[in-house]
């Protein structure tokens, strides 16, 4: 059993580049990984992106956002919950809003993943996670033919 105090925890920069800003609690897990988010008014999550492998979920603690998805945009806030299934439609939460968003994610990774970011044709491939693990990311367009380079 591990018991984690997130209010004795400092929050901690998660991803800050441009319009991309959030903070996180990292509350552990291997297989079923959990973190407690804060998403900055005016920014946005992470590249809007969908997961081959791991899936995703989000429970909201307090402030609105939205979630884009290929569909569009989707209100959400304090109460509710929302799932990204491994192979689902890609995703990203938008805080267009004037206060951050506080949400608890939630992953259920197998150890690998193919990622999916439809704004910027890219793919990537990982193992495992930071600091040992490894990622791959390429644009779609780049892909080598299976024999290329091959005796």
């Amino acid at each position: 059993m591990n018991v984690v105090h997130t209010n004795q925890m400092e929050w901690a920069p998660a991803l800050t580049k441009g319009p991309f800003e959030n903070r996180r609690k990292a509350l552990g897990g291997d297989k079923l990984s959990c973190g407690l988010w804060e998403l900055a008014p005016g920014k946005k999550s992470f590249p809007f992106h969908l997961h081959h492998v791991t899936e995703e979920a989000l429970f909201v603690l307090s402030g609105h956002a939205k979630v884009r998805t290929n569909d569009g945009l989707t209100p959400i806030g304090p109460g509710d919950f929302v799932s990204f299934p491994a192979g689902g439609t890609a995703h990203q939460l938008v805080n267009d809003g004037t206060e951050p968003l506080v949400y608890i994610g939630i992953a259920a990774g197998q150890g690998v993943d193919i990622v999916e970011y439809p704004d910027s044709d890219k793919v990537a491939a990982a193992k495992g996670v930071p600091p040992n693990g490894k990622r791959f990311i390429f644009k779609k367009k780049d892909q080598a033919d299976y024999f290329d380079g091959e005796l």
